[in-house]
């Protein structure tokens, strides 16, 4: 099956980290093997090793060989072509005001990644009012040109061996609920066709790599009008979290 971008609905929140560390919520495309993987990343998080600082940012990555050679995140090396003159839509702008956690309200941020249909283009979409931050030429991809063969929706946290794992989306687990856990909802792929459409629940594959006290994530289907198909997520990371 051929995708040719996807969109969702994500919380913003605060949580800390130290320098070595990060934490993603975002969007993945992908297309190729392991030692080829395309791969385009949209969403926020925190990078402090990048930035200095613990700050919500936008953030966006990609690569074209499976990080063997290639790939940054933000403006680290050449890839990405930023067109938004707006600072706040620029990949690395620090997002704001993020979400209380133990609350029913929600700042959330819309990003999407688009294969425009005639130049092959990957955009980055934000917000409802589909704001074009800029694009992934298809020149940079050989697999990823013709479309992705995978979407993924998540998060995705980064440590060094002599450092505990940072947090996940709040910090605090899925089982928690709404007002206190990390979500993503509003579930769209860009099908073969370029046909925005609503994941269905018979194709969407729950997969973690951690320990369930670190991290975990609770999809239990459709969630209404106002999130669709949603899910919670996140944990507060530790020392033990492959295990």
């Amino acid at each position: 099956m051929i995708f040719h971008g996807a969109r969702a609905i994500i919380g913003g929140y605060n949580i800390s980290l130290k320098r070595g560390q990060y934490s993603v919520s975002s969007i993945w495309v992908q297309n190729g093997p392991p030692t080829q993987l395309n791969s385009i990343q949209a969403g926020i998080g925190f990078h402090p090793s990048i930035y200095g600082d613990s700050q919500l940012r936008l953030i966006g990555h990609w690569t074209a060989d499976g990080h063997l050679k290639t790939g940054c995140y933000t403006h680290a090396c050449p890839g990405f072509v930023q067109v938004n003159p707006n600072k706040k839509f620029a990949l690395g702008a620090v997002q704001s005001p993020v979400s209380p956690i133990g609350t029913q309200d929600k700042w959330v941020l819309i990003v999407k990644i688009k294969q425009d249909q005639f130049t092959g283009h990957w955009w980055l979409i934000v917000e409802k009012e589909e704001i074009r931050v800029g694009y992934w030429p298809k020149t940079l991809f050989t697999h990823l040109s013709n479309g992705a063969s995978l979407i993924r929706f998540g998060g995705e946290t980064y440590a060094p061996p002599n450092m505990d794992n940072p947090p996940m989306g709040t910090g605090r687990l899925p089982q928690e609920g709404f007002k206190y856990s990390g979500f993503m909802g509003l579930l769209d792929i860009i099908d073969s066709k370029y046909n925005e459409i609503e994941v269905k629940r018979s194709e969407i594959k729950k997969y973690s790599d951690a320990n369930s006290k670190c991290y975990d994530l609770r999809y239990t289907g459709y969630q209404g009008t106002q999130y669709r198909q949603a899910f919670l997520y996140g944990g507060p990371g530790g020392s033990s979290c492959g295990i």
